[in-house]
């Protein structure tokens, strides 16, 4: 049996897009787990951990409709052990959790408001996979856990998770999971302080960084409560500078995010090649 477990944030996204797709797809009795308050999509492993008749989980965010099963995509490919996640779109090789910054190794397929997210309708193997919608097996679901205030929220939890799952010998994989629809209507980032939080901690994690560098990593996680501000002082800039009509070029839906969430991934560079998975 296949469970689902929705992070649902603030006003009515979960009633009108996800849980309706939802209902759409799955097997009668399979259950469904919300996490609200910015809850982190973990505890639903935690849930699924606890009813032995659950074989796989679904995890997405409430911003996405499920046209057809993503079972029917993930369950063939979970017939290989090896493998611990599956995912719609993810790549390799990166240094953030901005994972789609590394352009040349984009792979997989998703759906959002206003195009398609085309980088293979194949199945791939990857180091990192978006966290709209996520695909776990029993394994995954038994032996993947964090310790409480770990990490935060929903934002970039997928990259974490598939190193987690890396680190623990399995392999990640991404195929286009048949009509996932993303209603991201240029609303950004729901919660970019956890996001910046979660990526400070996971380069802590595992990759090696000099004793100066995790200085400067803790630092910059004192830095973190100011974000709002610094994306308002930027939004008054571009406004000031007559670039308010501007869109996003990016995958944030919001270009003062794209900008600022590019130049931490410009500074994260400097650690290529030394994730210790």
């Amino acid at each position: 049996m296949i469970g689902y477990g929705v992070c649902v944030g603030p006003g009515n996204l979960f009633e009108r897009i996800c849980l309706p797709g939802i209902e759409r797809v799955r097997t009668p009795g399979s259950p469904v787990f919300t996490m609200r308050n910015q809850r982190s999509l973990f505890s639903a492993l935690e849930a699924s951990a606890a009813n032995s008749d659950i074989t796989g989980l679904v995890m997405l965010h409430d911003d996405v409709e499920l046209r057809k099963n993503p079972a029917e995509v993930a369950q063939p490919v979970f017939e290989d052990d090896s493998v611990g996640m599956l995912g719609s779109v993810g790549g390799s090789d990166t240094v953030s959790l901005a994972w789609w910054n590394e352009k040349e190794t984009r792979r997989g397929r998703v759906t959002d408001y206003d195009k398609v997210h085309d980088y293979g309708s194949d199945r791939y193997e990857v180091h990192a996979v978006d966290d709209v919608i996520l695909c776990v097996n029993r394994w995954t679901i038994e032996n993947m856990r964090f310790p409480e205030g770990h990490y935060r929220g929903f934002e970039g939890l997928g990259v974490i998770l598939a190193t987690l799952i890396r680190a623990a010998g399995k392999r990640v994989i991404v195929q286009d999971l048949q009509d996932v629809m993303h209603h991201n209507d240029g609303r950004g980032f729901n919660g970019l302080k956890d996001w910046r939080h979660n990526e400070l901690r996971w380069q802590r994690e595992f990759f090696d960084l000099s004793p100066l560098e995790r200085v400067g990593n803790h630092l910059e996680r004192l830095t973190i409560p100011t974000i709002p501000l610094r994306l308002a002082a930027r939004r008054l800039a571009v406004r000031a500078a007559g670039r308010a009509h501007e869109v996003s070029d990016g995958e944030t839906g919001d270009p003062v995010i794209d900008e600022l969430v590019g130049g931490w991934y410009r500074r994260c560079k400097r650690l290529r090649g030394r994730m210790l998975v």
